[in-house]
């Protein structure tokens, strides 16, 4: 089996081959990639994206999804769920996170704003997101209203091709397309 360094080197091969960024063909209808790692990689794959950003010459979006999810609110704003936190714990976050992320529209509008320009996509930060935000809810959404850009999840857990398991432990049952990249 390889090293998650040498599947990382696989992917950038990959990613730079003429036509990635425009698939054609039987299958192109959701360019969703999947590059599950171990957990304990997470830095290694941090860092090899933000030194592969470095070099690149394709225009790569990466979307960070904590970073993504706290876009939704103003400075204030943010001050005040710190607050909320300390005094109700998880569940008041998770309360003041779950209109916003249900309201799949307002999710994807901003998702398309940040990433409008970009050729591919990069979804990091899946960890870091957890329990506000999966994503399996945002590339469900996505692909609901037909956005057709490339996207490659990093996802420290496991894919067995039908299912994603967030640290090799959290079970999802996911109904959306995923094709794992290396």
């Amino acid at each position: 089996m390889k090293s998650t360094y040498e599947r990382l080197e696989q992917m950038e091969k990959r990613i730079i081959q003429d036509g990635f960024t425009n698939p054609k063909g039987i299958g192109s209808d959701i360019p969703h990639f999947v590059l599950d790692y171990p957990p304990k990689d997470e830095l290694q794959v941090r860092v090899y994206i933000e030194n592969m950003l470095k070099r690149t010459k394709i225009n790569i979006k990466e979307v960070n999804l904590f970073e993504f999810l706290l876009s939704f609110f103003d400075e204030d704003e943010l001050e005040e769920l710190f607050e909320m936190e300390e005094e109700e714990g998880l569940q008041g976050l998770i309360d003041v996170f779950e209109p916003i992320l249900n309201e799949s529209n307002t999710m994807i509008q901003q998702f398309k704003d940040i990433t409008e320009e970009a050729d591919l996509i990069f979804i990091t930060g899946v960890g870091s997101a957890h329990p506000f935000l999966r994503s399996s809810q945002l590339l469900k959404a996505v692909s609901s209203k037909g956005y057709k850009k490339t996207i490659v999840l990093f996802y420290p857990g496991e894919f067995t091709g039908l299912r994603l398991k967030l640290f090799g432990i959290l079970d999802y049952e996911d109904d959306y397309q995923l094709s794992r990249i290396s």
